[in-house]
């Protein structure tokens, strides 16, 4: 593409449904951006999008540098290999909804081709994008060592073909992992509560992981939640840092030797425009931090032990 600032990139999407249509808002609402190519099989999508835009059921030909600098793929995950593979092996830079795949051998695959092909993949791993998680981690470094991790997400739905453990699990396995900089050493996964909700299995489940230092963090997640919860304590050596997503006061630290706590201001910069800038920005040269597949292979390793060991698992 034009290393000229000023000249728009050019993004193609593949998937138009709920979080799709965020997708073609978020990119209209960035000047520098174009939607040069829309995927989908619901006619009713060029509605969706300005009459420059392509519109085609056969994702296959947004993948074609001519017409599109990158593409971000918005489809349900069991998709996301061949998609994903295909863009790849065209030379262009992708951004993948989460979770990357819903096994970890699909996802390590996937590591290597982007590896073989030396592209730009970025999965947009929302949390990391949020400017409360983003100063968390930043202080996290000043306030010493982590003593522990607990982290709380869920809802009443959504109900999907795939468990709420893959749905929901690499939300709060993002940040947590991304804080704890390293591999755990013992994973165990325990179902809490499952019902049959809209011809789909629902649950709720408890992560436990361990890590060097005898770390500990606990994650409980799951679609059956009465109310909407995005919460994430990280106990460390001189403090102790709360995110709640749904507060009005988003990120708090606080003194565990005196109680006092304090409010950290944050910028208002939606999780899912920041994750589009710096895709844009990989594409045009800049800093490449949050691309590569390593963090959701790890996702995938923690996840799938689920289905291969018995819940519990010793690495």
């Amino acid at each position: 593409m034009s290393n000229n600032p000023n000249t728009p990139v050019r993004l193609g999407l593949i998937g138009a449904g709920r979080w799709g249509r965020n997708y073609i808002k978020t990119i209209r609402a960035l000047p520098t951006l174009r939607l040069s190519a829309l995927a989908s099989r619901n006619p009713a999508s060029k509605d969706l999008v300005d009459s420059s835009c392509r519109v085609t059921p056969d994702w296959h030909e947004l993948l074609d540098p001519q017409l599109v600098d990158g593409v971000i793929i918005a489809t349900p995950p069991d998709l996301h290999v061949e998609m994903l593979e295909a863009a790849m092996r065209a030379r262009l830079p992708a951004m993948i909804e989460k979770p990357l795949t819903l096994n970890l051998a699909d996802a390590m695959k996937l590591e290597s081709l982007q590896h073989e092909f030396n592209t730009l993949v970025l999965v947009d791993h929302t949390w990391l994008f949020n400017s409360a998680f983003i100063e968390l981690n930043r202080q996290a470094q000043e306030l010493g060592r982590i003593r522990a991790i607990h982290s709380e997400s869920g809802n009443w739905g959504p109900f999907r073909d795939y468990t709420a453990l893959w749905d929901w699990g690499p939300h709060d396995l993002s940040v947590t992992l991304t804080l704890m900089r390293q591999s755990p050493s013992t994973i165990r996964i325990e179902e809490l509560k499952r019902q049959h909700v809209e011809n789909t299995i629902a649950g709720n489940y408890q992560i436990e992981l361990g890590f060097q230092n005898d770390v500990r963090v606990s994650i409980k997640l799951g679609n059956l939640f009465e109310n909407k919860t995005v919460r994430l304590t990280v106990e460390l050596e001189r403090g102790t840092l709360l995110f709640d997503d749904l507060a009005t006061d988003k990120l708090i630290q606080r003194d565990d030797k005196t109680g006092r706590t304090t409010t950290i201001k944050l910028d208002d910069k939606l999780p899912l425009t920041r994750a589009v800038e710096t895709f844009v920005a990989g594409i045009r040269g800049g800093p490449t931090a949050y691309f590569g597949l390593n963090l959701a292979v790890e996702i995938a390793r923690v996840l799938d032990h689920e289905a291969n060991s018995g819940g519990e698992a010793h690495s």
